[in-house]
C-alpha cells in the first residue's frame, strides 16, 4: 500500500511554520471542498476516542469531552488524517456504536474511527496527528497554544 509522507502532507496544511487548529481546518475544508465541524459530544463513547462523519454538505468529527487539550486535539488530529486519505477507501474493521452515534450519522456517505491500530492507514495517521501536534504546539505560549 502506497500512502503518501506524512511530512508533505502536513507541509500542505501548515506551510514550512506553524498553523493553528482552525487554519489547519480551514485548509483542509478548502482541500475536501465542504465545511468540516468539529464537535464535542458527552455520549456512551466506550473504548472509542473519536470518528469522522462525512454527510453530503459537511464532514464532522465527533470527540468526547477530554481533561488532557493536547490527547484531544491528537484525536482530532488522527481523524483530519483520515479525511486526508479519504480517496483510499480501505475497509478495516468496523467499531461499535452507541444509539447516540448512530442516530447522528443517519444519512451520512461513510464513517470512520480508530479501529485496527496496527493497519498501515491507522499508523499513518497516528504519524499525522503527532506530526500535526508539533506544528501547532509551537504556535503560542498562551495556556491554549492548540487553538
Amino acid at each position: 500500500m502506497d500512502l503518501p509522507l506524512v511530512q508533505d502532507k502536513v507541509r500542505e496544511l501548515c506551510g514550512d511554520g506553524t498553523a493553528s487548529l482552525t487554519e489547519v481546518v480551514e485548509r483542509l475544508a478548502e482541500i475536501r471542498e465542504k465545511p468540516i465541524e468539529l464537535v464535542e459530544q458527552d455520549w456512551d463513547w466506550g473504548t472509542l476516542t473519536a470518528f469522522k462523519l462525512d454527510a453530503e454538505d459537511r464532514i464532522k468529527i465527533f470527540f468526547p469531552p477530554q481533561k488532557s487539550m493536547q490527547y484531544k486535539l491528537h484525536c482530532i488530529y488522527h481523524e483530519l488524517g483520515h479525511i486526508f486519505l479519504e480517496s483510499l477507501q480501505i475497509p478495516v474493521a468496523g467499531p461499535k456504536f452507541s444509539k447516540e452515534m448512530l442516530k447522528e450519522a443517519a444519512g451520512a456517505i461513510s464513517m470512520s474511527c480508530r479501529t485496527v491500530p496496527n493497519h498501515p492507514v491507522e499508523r499513518w495517521v497516528e504519524d499525522f496527528a503527532f506530526e500535526m501536534s508539533k506544528k501547532t504546539r509551537s504556535r503560542s505560549s498562551g495556556p491554549d497554544p492548540f487553538l
